[in-house]
């Protein structure tokens, strides 16, 4: 590698984790040895709450504008969409009328020790409860029991975890 693409890639990874830092501290909790990927979009960050020893991987999309809560020792895999912002339901209005948006919006809680697959996506006013999988490519669309795994499109329950 050339000596100019290395200061040029030096310098793309200092930027990557000053921004990273900065979104940490505009949390509205952050715990201990939280992972965060730099090519992660954080919406609203001081709506999100993030627990000790959790991850968030690469490309994925968080939407925390009505709040997101995620537990300790999580780990949301890459390309995951989590969102507690939803728009009015009526196209009509949909463009025109954005203070109406709370409405449909809700807040998105991920208990403790969860693990959510690859391109899962969780949807406003969503729970999942300690301990449960979300299988990759699931569309989360209701509440998630502690100690189990869903999966699918929409997300199923399909079995209890034995802990």
């Amino acid at each position: 590698m050339k000596i100019i693409e290395k200061i040029m890639l030096k310098c793309s990874n200092e930027m990557d984790n000053a921004r990273i830092r900065d979104i940490k501290r505009r949390f509205k909790f952050c715990g201990k040895q939280v992972i965060i990927y730099p090519s992660c979009q954080i919406i609203v960050p001081e709506e999100m709450e993030i627990g000790d020893n959790s991850s968030i991987a690469p490309c994925t999309t968080v939407y925390a504008t009505f709040g997101v809560i995620i537990g300790r020792n999580c780990l949301i895999s890459s390309n995951c969409g989590i969102s507690s912002y939803n728009h009015i339901q009526n196209s009509l209005d949909r463009a025109g009328n954005p203070h109406e948006d709370h409405k449909y919006s809700k807040p998105v809680k991920i208990g403790n020790n969860v693990w959510i697959g690859m391109n899962a996506c969780i949807l406003p006013g969503v729970e999942i409860g300690d301990n449960s999988i979300i299988g990759a490519g699931s569309v989360v669309t209701k509440n998630v029991p502690s100690n189990e795994i869903w999966i699918g499109n929409p997300a199923r329950f399909i079995k209890k975890l034995n802990l």
